[in-house]
């Protein structure tokens, strides 16, 4: 199921992709429109297929920047393309000079770069335009069945206890995976509208909110931090660095500590064994 969405969501962008070079040729924005529309049609694929293939992955180099800085990720994002486009602007300049490289003036670079930043924010907004689009979708978990007769007269009655065998229900938010990913749930992340849940067997992406996936683990875990919520039997070591600390899961991952949060997982028994 992963490969079928990774292929619907390259062949939406390549699709958008192709739309954008058409609209460009016919626009010839940066002075374009002075030559043929052959040439600019060339032109405007050569850039944005160059820009696609560097900017593809800025998406994900600013959510690695929003994790380890705490940034909001869009902030991240735009980042990573204001850095990628200088390389980016570098390789397309100096390719167009050819043998008179030696030629090439600061100005010529800077045009280059705001050109290279302009097409690589546009196709860095295609991708996530269309990764919202083909982000699987969170459905409405069913009501809960009701309790037996016999489960609510055992609750009533004073002095009666619950079975020890009776299993501990399955999360609501488990059922809305893939089937091929469903198991113990390890920690959710934040991102933007979505909730990247990792299980043992993977992660995938839900479209609700942070705080009401949280609300169907609750007595599970706890949120460690805003873009975090992790589950207390996934905790292998509280890492203490300088005053920050981070939590290292079963999966070998490091999430992040809020430090308003320390005191309450300190008292809880969260950070034990790794240092005042």
């Amino acid at each position: 199921m992963r490969r079928v969405t990774a292929r619907r969501r390259l062949f939406a962008e390549l699709v958008v992709l192709g739309g954008l070079i058409i609209a460009l040729a016919m626009l010839g924005p940066f002075g374009s429109y002075a030559v043929p529309l052959g040439s600019r049609l060339l032109h405007w694929a050569l850039y944005l297929v160059t820009g696609y293939l560097f900017f593809r992955p800025v998406i994900a180099a600013g959510g690695a920047l929003a994790r380890q800085t705490r940034l909001p990720r869009w902030l991240a994002i735009a980042a990573a393309c204001a850095f990628g486009a200088f390389p980016t602007s570098l390789v397309i300049v100096f390719a167009h000079a050819g043998a008179a490289w030696r030629s090439v003036s600061g100005a010529a670079i800077a045009s280059a770069y705001l050109q290279t930043l302009i097409v690589g924010a546009t196709v860095t907004i295609v991708q996530l335009l269309v990764e919202r689009r083909t982000a699987p979708a969170a459905v409405a978990p069913a009501p809960a069945d009701p309790p037996s007769p016999a489960l609510a007269i055992a609750k009533a009655t004073p002095g009666t206890t619950t079975p020890a065998s009776t299993p501990a229900p399955t999360p609501a938010l488990v059922e809305l995976l893939p089937a091929h990913l469903r198991g113990r749930i390890l920690c959710l992340e934040n991102e933007d509208h979505y909730v990247r849940v990792h299980t043992e067997h993977g992660s995938a992406l839900l479209l609700m909110r942070m705080r009401d996936a949280a609300a169907q683990l609750e007595g599970r875990g706890e949120r460690v931090h805003r873009g975090w919520w992790v589950a207390r039997e996934a905790v292998t070591a509280a890492i203490r660095q300088e005053r920050n600390w981070k939590l290292r899961l079963s999966d070998g991952r490091e999430v992040p500590v809020a430090r308003a949060s320390v005191p309450a997982l300190r008292a809880a028994g969260w950070l034990d064994g790794a240092g005042a």
